[in-house]
């Protein structure tokens, strides 16, 4: 049964303690997300997708619904079970995941018929067309950064190792290819040694990017990540956390410059604490401040 798209209603915008559901992508940040929002007023309900979502959500919310990806239809009768009125979207839903035979896709009418009306197919686009639906819907969709403020990374350095000349220099050249590059609304991380850039973000992500820059340059490297200039900021806010440092140990980078205020960092004091240990420095850089 396909769902009549109604226009938003004009009823008060729900307070801050009304239900809160995270439709939740892959990877740690819907896990660590609902740990800290779970600390408010507000019950925290989990909607993830069979074979993308981590089921270590279920830990941290009220309840969890499960569904195959492209049913709409259930989501939209799931929600209002819940008496969810807010959503927040956290959590991606990788292309590379899409064409692997442990996620099923599965469209219902409803996501046929957005489909076929949209040729965008950009991971940005999808999820802005899955946000409008849902408002559509009569919910509201709220800003991750607002939702997940004290997960922010804050202007300045957040290790005891400040920034080198060196990294300072590779970061002037890296900045214009990372902002280019989101532009396009293909990545958000670009990687630069003595001057040259190693590898550029596409659908592969963060982490791959990272270890293909080790293969090709060697240590030393910087990684630069940034929000997309095209991005919708209720979805999809870079992050990085251990996972990331990791990565660059991996790598043998030594330099990580994010976006302030518009990056969220999981697991702060761990992420920090395995940076110094291994003589990486993190600093949060302001992309106003950077000029064009």
């Amino acid at each position: 049964m396909q769902i009549k798209h109604d226009k938003p209603s004009r009823r008060k915008e729900p307070g801050a303690d009304s239900p809160l559901g995270i439709l939740a992508g892959a990877g740690r940040l819907p896990i660590e997300a609902a740990a800290e929002l779970k600390t408010g007023s507000a019950p925290i309900f989990g909607f993830g997708f069979n074979g993308i979502t981590n089921t270590e959500l279920e830990s941290e919310v009220e309840s969890m619904h499960w569904s195959d990806l492209g049913q709409l239809s259930a989501l939209s009768v799931a929600l209002r079970r819940s008496n969810i009125e807010r959503i927040v979207l956290l959590g991606k839903v990788p292309k590379s995941l899409l064409l692997s035979d442990r996620v099923r896709f599965s469209p219902d009418a409803e996501a046929h018929s957005l489909l076929e009306k949209h040729s965008d197919r950009s991971d940005d686009g999808i999820l802005s067309l899955v946000a409008t639906w849902l408002e559509k819907q009569g919910f509201l969709i709220v800003d991750q950064g607002v939702a997940l403020e004290s997960m922010m990374v804050s202007v300045g350095p957040m290790t005891r190792l400040e920034p080198s000349e060196m990294a300072l220099s590779n970061f002037a050249i890296g900045w214009p290819v990372v902002r280019a590059l989101g532009g396009s609304g293909v990545g958000q991380c670009v990687v630069v040694k003595d001057g040259a850039v190693l590898a550029v973000e596409a659908i592969e992500g963060t982490d791959e990017t990272i270890r293909r820059a080790g293969l090709l340059g060697g240590p030393g490297a910087m990684v630069i990540k940034a929000l997309r200039s095209v991005q919708d900021r209720r979805f999809d806010l870079p992050a990085i956390g251990p996972d990331t440092i990791q990565v660059m140990v991996e790598a043998g980078a030594t330099a990580l410059a994010v976006e302030a205020n518009a990056t969220l960092i999981l697991e702060r004091e761990r992420c920090v604490r395995e940076a110094d240990a291994a003589g990486i420095t993190i600093w949060g850089f302001d992309a106003e401040g950077q000029g064009e």
